[in-house]
């Protein structure tokens, strides 16, 4: 018993990941509390259907179970999670023929609505979440999805993931080159400021 009460969230990712590879369940269960958040905000990013949501959520653990003696760098798990719960909701969409992948109404109360004014504002901060408007949140929400596709996955990843998603397994995910991804977050955010602009209401 000893053993297990030795494990806490709190504690290096490094120690955890080892305690679960050596099937000591309290670590396990402290690395999903340390690291459940950036799932859940990752999910919730990507869809607003609860069953997706869930069934990611869990999909996004089971393929930490399969691979977690893959994982060589563990203070970079924050970044696989965020990556892999994307593509667990794409896979899951497609899967259920669903045509769009879009933002949970709850999503603008998570903070990522804040986050991503912020970064309209070209990284200066005008915008902070107590100041942020309902209105604001409503039609930055209105014009994120009004986004094609890809931007709306570039904009998760390279932009609303907490923490930020290194380029290299932004790369993977987003299947791109790296080179690439600067321009395409540029180009996104562009075309979400150009939507901002022209709905009334929109960011200042």
């Amino acid at each position: 018993m000893a053993s297990e009460s030795r494990f806490s969230p709190e504690q290096p990712l490094a120690t955890l990941v080892a305690g679960a590879l050596d099937g000591n369940s309290a670590a396990w269960d402290a690395l999903v509390t340390r690291l459940e958040r950036v799932v859940w905000k990752s999910v919730n990013m990507m869809t607003y259907d609860r069953e997706v949501r869930d069934d990611a959520f869990a999909a996004t653990w089971l393929r930490l179970a399969e691979r977690l003696d893959t994982i060589r760098e563990p203070e970079k798990l924050p970044g696989w999670l965020t990556t892999t719960a994307c593509n667990e909701v794409r896979q899951i969409v497609r899967q259920r023929g669903r045509n769009h992948v879009s933002l949970t109404e709850s999503w603008g109360s998570s903070g990522g609505v804040g986050d991503l004014l912020e970064t309209l504002s070209d990284d200066a901060g005008e915008h902070s979440d107590d100041i942020v408007a309902d209105e604001q949140r409503r039609v930055v929400r209105a014009a994120f999805g009004r986004l094609d596709e890809n931007c709306r996955e570039i904009i998760t990843v390279l932009v609303l993931a907490d923490p930020p998603v290194p380029y290299d397994e932004a790369s993977d995910v987003l299947d791109r080159p790296i080179g690439s991804l600067g321009p395409s977050r540029r180009r996104c955010l562009d075309k979400m400021r150009t939507l901002l602009d022209d709905t009334p209401g929109g960011t200042p």
